[in-house]
């Protein structure tokens, strides 16, 4: 197998799990606890992460093995900011 095909699967089952977090956080209610601008911020947050998942796909789409690589590095330090946040 060539380089490109190995980086775009990792690349693939990296953005699977990232895709799963995001759908679960999308899923949430909002927490009434927030303050008065804890819901929106919430909400932004959300979007976020799915325009991020959108770009991430996209960047894997491409032929280019920059942008797949780009899109490691992306996915990688978005699931390391996911762990730092759910173990503090």
């Amino acid at each position: 197998m060539s380089t490109i095909k190995i980086l775009s699967g990792i690349n693939w089952l990296l953005i699977g799990v990232y895709g799963a977090f995001t759908i679960w956080a999308l899923l949430q209610n909002a927490n009434p606890a927030n303050d008065a601008g804890g819901g929106e911020q919430e909400t932004a947050l959300k979007g976020i992460g799915f325009f991020l998942l959108l770009v991430l796909a996209g960047l894997n789409w491409q032929p280019y093995t920059w942008a797949k690589i780009v899109a490691l590095l992306l996915v990688v330090s978005l699931l390391l900011i996911i762990r730092y946040i759910i173990t503090h």
